[in-house]
């Protein structure tokens, strides 16, 4: 009997279906956008919450972070010197193991006879594999980097320069000079993985290589360390004995070093004066809002247009309750009807998700997989699927089955104040969450505009920038005479680092009038010969410095104009300050330009002379000659000098561009999924507007041949809809005020809101519902009233 019952549900709810496809395609395409839409936002946000999952010790594994104090704040961040793992090993009870990586000069190029590759590397301790499990196709994780010349390379690496002969044993260059014995190969690690290298190199190597690595003290901040507990219980004690170890190990040093766990590191990493306090996590938080929010719209679309179609399902309440079905019988089939649209739109939501998920992968740069051979993730969306039939098919279900059937079939029941209070409230609520939507897209895209806006202090336009390598550093005058003579350039100057990469800083400057125990962190850039010109940075008084100056390699610096101030320099040139206690000459001031993160505030700089110490090339393209022709010049003269190595050349305009990929992922997002949660809304008051206007047609017939004109008609139907809209703008103005401050005290440097972003976001939004709803009232207002007159 159940199952029949079952059975006469399932045909009856299929029989209202197909009786009103207009409304049924109206209710199963908005579910399957917000199925759509949240299907591919919980993709995104389980992308990010499984970084390092692949690490089955990752709950025991913690990355050191170094706090230290100056400028009356805490600055955080991950190097700590190489000296504090030997003596974690040693003094800490508890540790397992000790793992240190260091990423910065290990990049190069990597080849095999006459094919050679430019890869990204990383030296590590030969523990390193033991902590971090790897998947090892060859070779052993505890021996793989045990050996001084060993290189452990990814499958992809060995795929490309091996082929399928076996690479174990085989021999490879490193920046064509260093011969490197292939001691395992491992599987390329997934995007979502903090350790994203080709290849990895022994840590005795980077100490063979450079001197000062080797010879580094408690005093050197530059490499990660990582520590593997052999219980968490240990943590607390563990903890509070790293907590003093740089301090103990160097006087008059205000270093605090604290493990942090590793599994947070990627959503945990932002911190504010020594504390934790979010990071990516945020950006997690708001997608999984905006994934609810766009399934709530969708179900409230459901049960608009259910509540709407109340009047002519009454009469079938009325006389299912008087031949004897019961209340719960109706909830039920209500319910059945909704869980069927539901199942045909999750159905069409997977055929558009597989569509659209290579589109939303190019889009945002990453590798999104649908784990179609996973069981919990069908489990995941029969849940979804059950969920979203029940939330909105319950208060349609609730409502229709409450009719009273002596009122009904005495057509007593027009509509019902109720539902129609309540649709009033859900239409109210899907359009405040569109305008807040308009508002936080406006805003974010006038926030990016701002900062990109800002003077960076430097000429990015025609700036390039070369890595030196190979050959090219005991060439570097040479390749930039050559570069000069031509005509591809017009200036160029060695760097320590990129323009657009901060990253090298010290406390170690003491000046006249400085507070004992004050703290400063200040930038520090070497420069060669014509910086200035080459970049565009502007030199404010004093001159540049020079290695025709003998003194200007040794003893002379510039600063800028931040610097000045902090040192309250009245006449800076020809001051003398110290740096690690030796004195040093003021003999330039530059002003200030964006060297780290465009939202911060510029931090004071140090530029000393080091042109032959350089790791990248600076050049000022020539302004008069084709930027192609003389990209084409400047890899001519790089292959003559440097033949094994490919040119690479970077645009610092692009550079740049990059510092800003967050905030651009945020506004795509933003704007994709924005524009479909309006579509979905507009989905509904189409099909809202639609049945009003069916139930009206005998009324505007009569108003027609009464005189009513076409406008006004379009008026009567359409007013009811944008008093609703107006509703939900009065009260989401505030809220999205509220919301978008809080998001821009994030930054430093940001935009202030003003009236017109919430003006504009107005008129979009009565734009959108005018010609929605004016669709259906235009409609309406020019059928033939002959039409909807002649059956009375």
């Amino acid at each position: 009997m159940a199952k029949k019952r079952k059975m006469n549900y399932f045909k009856t709810s299929w029989r209202n279906i197909k009786k009103h496809k207009g409304f049924s395609a109206i209710n199963a395409g908005g579910l399957t956008l917000g199925m759509t839409s949240c299907l591919l936002l919980l993709l995104y946000v389980w992308h990010h919450w499984n970084y390092d999952k692949q690490f089955t010790n990752r709950d025991n594994i913690y990355i050191l972070q170094n706090n230290q104090e100056g400028d009356n704040k805490i600055f955080t961040f991950a190097a700590t010197p190489k000296t504090i793992a030997g003596a974690i090993d040693s003094e800490v009870p508890g540790v397992k193991r000790t793992a240190r990586i260091f990423s910065y000069m290990a990049d190069g190029l990597i080849s095999r006879g006459e094919t050679g590759l430019k890869k990204t590397g990383s030296f590590a301790d030969a523990s390193f594999f033991e902590m971090f499990n790897f998947n090892f196709i060859k070779g052993s994780p505890s021996k793989a980097l045990a050996q001084p010349d060993g290189i452990v390379i990814t499958d992809e690496l060995a795929a490309s320069l091996f082929g399928k002969e076996d690479p174990m044993g085989k021999i490879l260059k490193r920046n064509d000079k260093t011969p490197l014995v292939v001691t395992g190969v491992v599987e390329k690690s997934p995007l979502n993985s903090s350790f994203r290298y080709d290849y990895f190199l022994p840590w005795q190597l980077l100490e063979s290589e450079q001197e000062w690595i080797k010879n580094a003290g408690w005093g050197s901040n530059f490499c990660q360390t990582y520590v593997q507990l052999k219980d968490n219980k240990y943590y607390p004690s563990a903890n509070k004995l790293i907590k003093k170890m740089i301090n103990a190990h160097q006087d008059g040093y205000k270093g605090e070093a604290f493990m942090f766990p590793f599994s947070k590191m990627h959503l945990w990493s932002k911190f504010e004066n020594g504390k934790s306090v979010g990071g990516m996590i945020d950006q997690i938080r708001q997608f999984l809002i905006l994934a609810v929010c766009i399934m709530l719209i969708a179900c409230i679309n459901f049960m608009n247009l259910s509540t709407a179609r109340s009047e002519e399902r009454a009469r079938e309440v009325g006389i299912r309750k008087a031949i004897g079905s019961s209340r719960k019988s109706l909830i039920a089939q209500f319910i059945n009807e909704s869980l069927i649209l539901s199942a045909f739109a999750m159905i069409a939501a997977i055929v558009l998700l597989a569509v659209c998920l290579p589109f939303f992968n190019r889009l945002l740069g990453i590798q999104l997989s649908t784990p179609w051979s996973e069981w919990h993730f069908w489990l995941f969306l029969a849940c979804i699927t059950i969920l979203t039939g029940i939330i909105s098919g319950s208060y349609p279900a609730f409502y229709l089955s409450s009719f009273r059937p002596v009122k009904v079939l005495k057509g007593s029941i027009k509509g019902g104040k109720g539902a129609l209070s309540v649709r009033k409230i859900l239409v109210i609520i899907q359009f405040g969450f569109a305008v807040f939507l308009i508002t936080a897209i406006l805003c974010i895209y006038k926030q990016i505009s701002f900062i990109k806006d800002l003077p960076t202090g430097f000429e990015k336009g025609n700036l390039v920038e070369v890595p030196v390598e190979g050959n090219l550093g005991k060439n570097l005058n040479i390749f930039i005479d050559e570069a000069m003579k031509s005509g591809a350039i017009i200036s160029g100057t060695g760097l320590s680092q990129s323009i657009n990469q901060a990253g090298n800083n010290t406390w170690g400057f003491d000046w006249p009038g400085k507070l004992p125990g004050q703290q400063i962190l200040i930038d520090v850039l070497r420069a060669g010969d014509n910086f200035s010109k080459t970049t565009g940075v502007t030199l404010i008084e004093g001159r540049e410095l020079s290695g025709a100056n003998p003194a200007d390699s040794s003893s002379n610096i510039m600063i800028n104009e931040t610097a000045a101030k902090v040192m309250k320099l009245k006449t800076p040139i020809g001051s003398v300050i110290k740096w690690g206690g030796s004195p040093v000459t003021i003999v330039g001031v530059f002003k200030d330009f964006i060297w780290g993160s465009p939202y911060q505030k510029v931090a004071p700089m140090v530029i000393n002379y080091g042109g032959k110490n350089s790791t990248v090339i600076a050049l000022k393209l020539n302004p008069a000659r084709n930027i192609s022709s003389s990209i084409a010049g400047i890899e001519r003269i790089l292959k003559s000098i440097n033949p094994a190595y490919p040119p690479v050349i970077h645009f610092s305009d692009d550079d740049f561009e990059k510092k800003f990929e967050n905030e651009k992922t945020l506004g795509l997002l933003a704007n994709l999924f924005g524009g479909l949660a309006i579509i979905i809304s507009c989905l509904g008051l189409f099909g809202l507007a639609a049945y009003a206007a069916e139930l009206r047609t005998k009324e505007i017939g009569i108003r027609k041949v009464l005189g009513a004109s076409v406008r006004g008609i379009t008026t009567l139907l359409s007013k009811d809809f944008l008093q609703l809209v107006l509703i939900s703008i009065a009260i989401a103005v505030p809220l999205s005020w509220w919301a978008l401050n809080n998001w821009l005290e994030n930054y430093e440097y940001h935009i202030s809101l003003n009236w017109s972003i919430f003006v504009f976001a107005g008129v979009i939004t009565i734009g959108i519902a005018l010609i929605t709803v004016s669709f259906q009232a235009l409609r309406a207002a020019l059928a033939n009233p002959v039409k909807s007159l002649r059956t009375e």
